[in-house]
């Protein structure tokens, strides 16, 4: 039942997305780069991803509302995942990856443009960048619904922002952390609230907030996304190092190589013995590791329970945020509840 429902929401929002993005070509066909422009940003906006954000949002307003998806919030729910995306976008450069769920990152499709026909080599880095800007700014233009009460958009928008800040915050603290070796798990936690699972509870917040939901129904479906996200960047990191590349479309030992301060990282710091210590230092962060010695740093997160700490944790966060949907006022639809604690569950149940 869930399942089907979420593939249901999953397809609308593709749909919504499709319309919303070939709104923006039409504008620009009479100029052959920006229409080619256009077109490879919708490329990576299909490349693939979960939903999991505005299908997060849509459920949250559904659950209040109990009315059919209708074009409104799924206009609006775009806008949580068009900022994710401009976020990937934006990342794919700092990280200088080649590849995205399988496939040429965006700056990378502009860079191999270039180079077949003889432009600059920052090319590809700089039209990244714009293209990450470009779709923040759809993102924008997707939250600002004529749909909806002026009074409840302003309010909608106001979260936005802060999600929007809390990103870049997150990032900005996990670019400075990568320098660092003596990252503390409260220093981890901080970063990916703000990177990562403050954008779940702006979806769960902003689809309460449309749904015209009292102030315990947004505050408490706020704090399970947050907890849900938390437990979710966990996993995700877990996957980036133990996951299988040809289903997560990413190599799997670049958070090794880059330096990632990951939750798996700094539990085996704080646990490993001097050889494990050493192994570490010489492998984490060295961008010309063997394949050898990043297998080593797997061997010693399971050695010294850093992994089976990193699950347990996730586990923990899932427990979280389930028992704030049972403090709702009024409380919402069970059928509801339980889609939201599969959500969850799908964030730290999965493979990519």
């Amino acid at each position: 039942m869930f399942l089907m429902h979420y593939a249901k929401l999953q397809r609308k929002i593709d749909d919504a997305l499709h319309d919303f993005m070939e709104e923006q070509t039409s504008s620009v066909q009479e100029n052959s780069f920006l229409k080619y422009y256009y077109e490879q940003i919708n490329d990576f906006l299909f490349s693939g991803g979960k939903r999991i954000r505005p299908v997060l949002m849509a459920i949250c307003y559904q659950s209040i509302k109990s009315d059919p998806v209708g074009n409104e919030i799924l206009t609006a729910s775009l806008s949580l995942e068009l900022l994710h995306n401009a976020s990937l976008i934006h990342d794919d450069i700092m990280d200088n990856a080649e590849t995205r769920r399988g496939k040429k990152a965006f700056h990378r499709v502009l860079h191999d443009y270039a180079a077949n026909k003889d432009k600059d080599s920052n090319y590809g880095v700089s039209m990244g960048i714009l293209g990450g800007d470009f779709v923040y700014n759809l993102a924008y233009k997707a939250i600002n619904s004529k749909d909806f009460p002026p009074d409840i958009t302003l309010r909608a928008a106001v979260e936005f922002n802060e999600g929007f800040l809390h990103i870049v915050q997150g990032v900005v603290v996990e670019t400075d952390l990568m320098r660092r070796s003596d990252v503390t798990e409260e220093e981890y936690f901080s970063m990916i609230t703000g990177k990562t699972a403050a954008l779940f509870e702006k979806a769960a917040r902003i689809g309460a907030i449309f749904a015209n939901g009292t102030e315990s129904q947004v505050d408490g479906l706020g704090k399970y996304a947050l907890n849900a996200g938390i437990a979710f960047q966990i996993v995700d990191d877990i996957i980036g190092t133990f996951g299988n590349p040809k289903k997560t479309g990413k190599p799997t030992d670049s958070d090794i190589k880059e330096g990632k301060k990951t939750l798996l990282l700094i539990k085996a710091i704080e646990k490993g013995n001097q050889d494990q210590l050493k192994t570490i230092s010489n492998v984490v962060g060295n961008r010309q590791a063997t394949e050898q010695e990043i297998d080593k740093v797997r061997e010693i997160f399971k050695e010294t329970g850093s992994l089976e700490y990193a699950n347990n944790k996730a586990e923990e966060l899932l427990r979280n945020c389930i028992s704030y949907l049972d403090k709702l006022d009024p409380m919402i639809e069970e059928k509801y509840k339980k889609y939201l604690i599969e959500i969850a569950k799908m964030g730290i149940n999965r493979d990519k």
